[in-house]
């Protein structure tokens, strides 16, 4: 026999312990019960067949579920099954059309996230390689930012409008603008790469190997704890590739 399905509406999230609050309707009377939304559950309906792939729960989600009873006789839900959000899909159309918005920077289990200020749904928030990592003193104001991957809903995130970039990433952007030759120093040499230390911005980076520096690394020309010449072919704010300079 198949387990009954309810459905209802997530109307609080505790971050912290994983939990949510989910209100529906039975038997014409309004009422509530929590659900576990972890990982670990969310795993485990992965393997059950229940879903695809893991899903992030947020305020608003409309979802499905089965009542069940614990060892300690306390109703709780169980496969809780992501259906579709409203307020979310509201969200997307806006970033479609203009895509700024305010919100609070929460810190969850050393995890950064933006709480939306209307709507009040929680996003992860993207830091990138070179930012500085806010504060717990900048979540006590209002942030802007934008959402990124509206187009796949289960990954969309924030990031700042503003951000805060470690001094030598603002050292490499003008090294990388004006196509300079750069010092920087050998500090480890692997059958995957040759690392250095950009002596000025003091930023790590990696040669790929290749034909050209396993020559110069057999001829001596690349040396550990040595300086090289090199260039900075691309740069992110998450990412910096580096070429030898001719």
């Amino acid at each position: 026999m198949s387990e009954k399905y309810f459905r209802g509406k997530i109307t609080h999230i505790n971050n912290d312990k994983q939990r949510a609050t989910i209100e529906y309707v039975n038997q014409n009377k309004l009422k509530t019960i929590q659900a576990v939304i972890d990982d670990k559950q969310q795993e485990k309906y992965v393997q059950l067949k229940l879903i695809k792939k893991p899903h992030r729960f947020l305020v608003g989600d409309n979802v499905k579920f089965v009542i069940k009873k614990s060892s300690a006789n306390i109703f709780f839900a169980d496969h809780v099954l992501y259906e579709f959000n409203n307020s979310l899909q509201v969200l997307i159309e806006k970033a479609r059309i203009t895509n700024k918005f305010l919100g609070y920077i929460k810190i969850v289990d050393d995890k950064y996230f933006i709480k939306e200020i209307d709507s009040y749904l929680f996003f992860p928030l993207q830091v990138t390689k070179f930012e500085i990592a806010p504060t717990v003193e900048e979540t006590e104001r209002t942030v802007s930012f934008k959402f990124i991957n509206i187009e796949k809903p289960d990954k969309i995130a924030a990031e700042l409008y503003n951000h805060n970039y470690v001094p030598g990433f603002k050292i490499a952007v003008k090294q990388h603008k004006a196509e300079e030759t750069i010092d920087a120093v050998v500090n480890k040499i692997t059958p995957f790469g040759v690392f250095v230390i950009l002596t000025e911005s003091k930023l790590e980076a990696k040669l790929a190997i290749d034909d050209n520096i396993t020559s110069k690394i057999n001829n001596g020309e690349i040396v550990l704890e040595k300086s090289i010449q090199v260039k900075i072919k691309h740069l992110t704010s998450d990412r910096i590739v580096i070429e030898t300079a001719p």
